[in-house]
């Protein structure tokens, strides 16, 4: 499967920067799951790669270092330095636990805390290992998860888990001690803001992510509009969107808005899906590989809201990542939609997951995604037609919302 994470990732998935669900899933740019790699000689895997020095320094520990040393360990530690030395937040060595529980998280149900997280440097730029400058930050907390009842926001930064603090760890190292059974308890170290750090505890429960909702909204006019929120791109979510906009559809609704504000993507596959409701042909995304080929991919056919005469208002935001920037994207560079709220995350790179023999994996990014017309959004995301800001905190104000009710009049 492929995902596009990240997202912060992505059947191609997106996800957004290594933006994870806490125990866990994944909002990410392009996964390919359960590729495998074959038992390839040193010779061929190292091609002209001279790993001399390597394999001396490797003796040398073997036979003079002073203490307890186990050798695969030693491997594991060189081929996650290898990855690490990439310099790229979104390819990383996992552990068969590590893997599975990215794939789990976009099942659509999972025992955790329910928050999506990222890294992030001070200057807000996607990083790997957290530090002083490279920081743990909550993108979004799931709506009824035990994170959002404990008042966990978007922007807090992580600095410790039960005491512990996460000074160089990555994002996939970090989550196992934050996920966990339900009925169990985590204490996570909050900064918000420039507020002193506090401790909350979180009693991890089972987390439904439902990757639909609806609610039926009318303009300043009284036109009804179909409201669809989309929050992930899990397996589920095609399924979900295709019943929902079914309805609206059925019910001759002919203006429709669809929020993708902090959704940190998902897999590829599901973005081509729902991109294809409403754009009846041609390009949805572009490819390209490591070599600069590029390849392009279209709609399917079949879709429910490809006419003209459904008008539609996309809402994104800075959590925005990913396939939802793939979905937004192709909405945009084929007119068929205008969106509004503020830049969203800019994830362009898509990562392919790969069994290693011994029960490990390998997230890989394998290539860049572009838009139809050939942008790369990459750490620059993409500009709404409409820049509007969110609601002030504590305020029920949507203004976003509005500015689409009242684009649609």
């Amino acid at each position: 499967m492929s995902f596009i994470p990240g997202g912060p990732g992505r059947a191609p998935f997106i996800t957004r920067t290594g933006a994870l669900i806490l125990a866990i899933g994944i909002g990410i740019a392009g996964y390919q799951i359960g590729v495998r790699t074959g038992g390839a000689s040193n010779a061929s895997a190292s091609g002209s790669i001279d790993l001399s020095r390597f394999n001396q320094v490797l003796q040398i520990v073997l036979d003079q270092h002073v203490g307890e040393k186990v050798d695969q360990q030693l491997v594991d530690g060189a081929i996650k330095g290898l990855v690490n030395a990439l310099d790229d937040p979104y390819s990383v060595y996992l552990t068969t636990d590590e893997m599975q529980a990215m794939i789990d998280g976009l099942s659509g149900s999972f025992e955790g805390i329910g928050a999506v997280i990222e890294t992030r440097t001070v200057a807000g730029d996607p990083c790997t290992t957290i530090s002083l400058d490279c920081q743990l930050i909550v993108v979004s907390p799931i709506d009824g998860s035990p994170a959002a009842k404990a008042d966990i926001r978007s922007g807090d930064r992580i600095t410790a888990v039960d005491g512990n603090d996460l000074i160089g760890e990555t994002v996939d190292t970090a989550i196992p001690y934050v996920r966990g059974a339900k009925g169990t308890t985590v204490v996570l170290t909050i900064v918000r803001g420039k507020s002193t750090p506090k401790d909350v505890s979180i009693v991890r429960d089972t987390v439904s992510v439902p990757a639909v909702q609806t609610k039926s909204l009318t303009t300043s006019a009284g036109e009804p509009v179909g409201y669809i929120r989309l929050s992930e791109f899990s397996q589920v979510a095609s399924d979900q969107l295709h019943a929902a906009l079914q309805k609206v559809v059925d019910a001759g609704t002919t203006r429709i808005v669809l929020d993708l504000r902090d959704n940190p993507g998902g897999y590829l596959s599901t973005a081509l899906h729902i991109a294809s409701e409403f754009i009846g042909d041609g390009l949805v995304y572009q490819e390209e590989d490591s070599h600069g080929n590029r390849s392009t991919t279209a709609a399917q056919p079949g879709g429910l809201a490809t006419s003209s005469s459904i008008r539609l208002v996309v809402l994104v935001n800075g959590g925005s990542a990913s396939a939802s920037e793939i979905l937004a994207g192709a909405l945009q560079d084929r007119e068929r939609a205008v969106l509004v709220g503020e830049t969203t995350f800019g994830k362009g790179v898509v990562q392919t997951f790969m069994d290693i023999p011994g029960g490990y994996g390998l997230k890989l990014t394998i290539a860049k995604w572009l838009t139809p017309n050939g942008t790369w959004i990459h750490k620059v995301g993409i500009t709404p037609e409409y820049l509007v800001a969110p609601a002030k905190a504590g305020s029920s104000k949507d203004p976003q919302l509005a500015k689409a009710l009242d684009l649609l009049k």
